[in-house]
Formats: C-alpha cells, sequence, structure tokens
C-alpha cells in the first residue's frame, strides 16, 4: 500500500498485523436529494461485495458479508432504493458489490433500479487487462450490469447531476475518476485510489498498486495545491480511522489532515 516508502517509515503510522496486513476501509458515499420531483439515492462506490467465496474474503480478511446492505438500513433504505451507482473504477474492492447471487445462483444487479455510471476507457481496460491488474478486474462485477442495459459510460469530465461531476484523476490507473460534489458554497471530493488514506496525503507517498507512479504523484500535487486551506472535504475511501478531513500545511510544508465527520 504505500510502494517504495520503507516499512520502518510508514509503519510508524499505519502498524501492521501478524500477517504484514493492515487495516482498510470501503467508505462508499451515499448522496440523498431530490431532483425534478424524484428522491435520488446516489452510492458512490460499493465496496467488494458478498459473493466472493470463503477463501477470497479470508485472503483479504474481509468483514463479513452483508456489510452495504445493513448499512443503507440504517438509513431506512434497500438496494432497491439506490437510483444510481457512481464507480470511480471497476477494480473488485470499489465496484465488487455490484452484482449479487439470486437464490437460483444467477449473477445479477446489486441495485436493479440504478444505472451505473463507469468511465469509458477503464470498461476497455476492463475487458481486455494487462497482466498487472488483470487481478483486480472480475468481469462478473459488471458484465450482467451492460447486457441489461444499466452500465453507462462517460468520456472524460462529465456532469451526472446538478452539483455532482465526475474528473478524470489518472496514475492508480489512466482511467481512474474522482467525484466532485459541489453546493452551499462547499466542496467535497471522493478521492478513491488517488489518495486511499489520510497516511498518503504526502505526494511521494503513493501505492506499489500505482501502475503510473509520476503522473500519480502529479495529480496527487494538483489537487492539494487545489484544496489546501480552502475547506473542501477529501473522502478517503479505504481509511478506517479517518474517513474524511480537510487538508492545510504547517509552516515546513508537510500536509495535515484534520478530521471531519460527513
Amino acid at each position: 500500500m504505500f510502494g517504495t516508502v520503507p516499512k520502518v517509515v510508514w509503519s510508524k503510522v499505519y502498524p501492521a498485523d501478524q500477517d504484514n496486513q493492515i487495516l482498510m476501509a470501503t467508505n462508499c458515499l451515499l448522496v440523498r436529494g431530490f431532483l425534478n420531483g424524484k428522491q435520488e439515492n446516489i452510492l458512490i462506490d460499493n465496496g467488494n461485495g458478498d459473493k466472493e467465496d470463503d477463501a477470497f474474503m479470508s485472503r483479504f480478511k474481509f468483514e463479513g458479508r452483508g456489510v452495504l446492505d445493513r448499512e443503507l438500513a440504517r438509513f431506512d433504505l434497500t438496494p432497491k432504493d439506490i437510483t444510481c451507482c457512481i464507480l470511480t473504477h471497476l477494480h473488485f474492492d470499489h465496484a465488487g458489490g455490484s452484482t449479487r447471487f439470486d437464490a437460483h445462483g444467477n449473477l445479477v444487479p446489486s441495485f436493479p433500479n440504478a444505472r451505473y455510471i463507469v468511465q469509458k476507457k477503464d470498461l476497455e481496460d476492463a475487458k481486455d487487462p494487462h497482466i498487472r491488474v488483470r487481478a483486480s478486474y472480475l468481469p462478473k462485477n459488471w458484465e450482467c450490469l451492460e447486457a441489461l442495459g444499466l452500465l453507462e459510460t462517460v468520456d472524460g469530465d462529465h456532469e451526472i447531476f446538478p452539483g455532482i461531476h465526475v474528473r478524470l484523476a489518472p496514475g492508480h490507473i489512466e482511467a481512474l475518476q474522482n467525484v466532485v460534489i459541489e453546493g452551499g458554497g462547499k466542496k467535497l471530493l471522493y478521492l478513491a485510489d488517488l489518495i486511499p488514506t489520510s497516511r498518503h496525503i504526502q505526494p511521494a507517498w503513493i501505492m506499489g498498486y500505482d501502475l503510473d507512479v509520476v503522473t500519480c504523484v502529479d495529480e496527487k500535487i494538483k489537487v492539494l495545491n487545489e484544496v489546501c486551506n480552502s475547506g473542501t472535504v477529501l473522502v478517503f475511501e479505504h481509511d478506517p480511522d479517518v474517513p474524511a478531513g480537510t487538508v492545510s500545511q504547517d509552516a515546513k510544508g508537510k500536509y495535515i489532515v484534520t478530521p471531519v465527520a460527513v
């Protein structure tokens, strides 16, 4: 998760367990509102899902099954109430919850009344993946969506709803998209794997999973210059301790994250 940053350095801020694994989250974001008199329940990413076998779940020490459904129930929602899923990319830990097995063992959409939105280039890469990322792109996470006409693609920066748009953030992969939400003088940026945790806030702290390290660092610098001291809320998708925060710099230029609730 920290690429070329030595373990003796990163372990001081993110200790590993006896298996050399760190605790991570899949912080999906639920956005609710009315548009043209219709209730919209928008889900940004949907985590690992429930359909993988026990060996797969054990390998990554998943929390368990039914987590996302239980979280939706806290807001009196069921999967049928979700109207749109914005997928930052199709890696299994971001889009694995898009589909599930029904009672007959058939793959079906987890959110049958939703449209799913992903970058056109990411879908192309998922269908013909480089060996470096093949294990992250699992066709069972999107094929039935495409077959049913529920999977929509956008090409580059695009407005999804008024006040909600996606924009390219290359580096982790070529077609990663971030989600920007603006309204009432406030701004939120869902970073996905551009800055997966608050511990990755320093530009050079990148992941071994990032395909284009230089581009990733440059993109992080661009984003940090944009949001630093602005009050913009950043969502860190994989951070179990600081799901969201604002960013400032200290006297030495080091970036500091201040946690906020969303």
